[in-house]
């Protein structure tokens, strides 16, 4: 299971990699199975129990987060890539996505990951990386949304997008 971490404000970008898995290509193919809402809903609720277990406010649902984060989990699905940035994408940047939804940002984060099973266990793999819970756990953003598409390898990609309205 992989995990990565990207934060874009103003004119701040920081981000954390993980080591890439051996034998995943890029494709342009489509996923092999539908997004579940189900899923993605179960992620916002959980990273807003794991906020309010540290005494913060809960960030709002935005659908227009929702859009932008389901877009990057297709698009990593499509190409078996698990990247912030996917030049070959409709959408390569979490940038040109936000524009995509018509999101007006004054700070915006994206977690990613692939190959968890659950929404529990992604939002626990992301409360065990500092970049990640860092995302999770800030007091800049006011909304999130997430999303995941599962690949036709079966793998499952996911993407969770913060955000801090103009």
């Amino acid at each position: 299971m992989r995990l990565h971490v990207l934060l874009l404000g103003m004119a701040t970008l920081a981000s954390a990699c993980a080591v890439p898995v051996a034998g995943t290509s890029p494709s342009t193919a489509a996923p092999s199975a539908s997004p579940t809402p189900e899923i993605a809903g179960d992620i916002v609720s959980r990273t807003n129990a794991e906020r309010a277990a540290h005494g913060l406010f809960g960030l709002t649902r935005s659908e227009a987060l929702m859009r932008a984060a389901q877009i990057h989990a297709e698009q990593m699905a499509a190409q078996l890539t698990m990247s912030h940035e996917l030049p070959e994408a409709r959408y390569p940047t979490l940038s040109t996505r936000l524009a995509a939804v018509g999101y007006k940002m004054l700070a915006s984060a994206e977690n990613i990951a692939e190959g968890y099973s659950s929404a529990a266990s992604v939002v626990a793999g992301w409360m065990s990386s500092t970049g990640h819970r860092e995302n999770i756990l800030s007091t800049r953003y006011a909304e999130m949304g997430a999303g995941m598409a599962i690949g036709r390898n079966g793998r499952r990609f996911y993407a969770q997008v913060f955000g801090r309205p103009r």
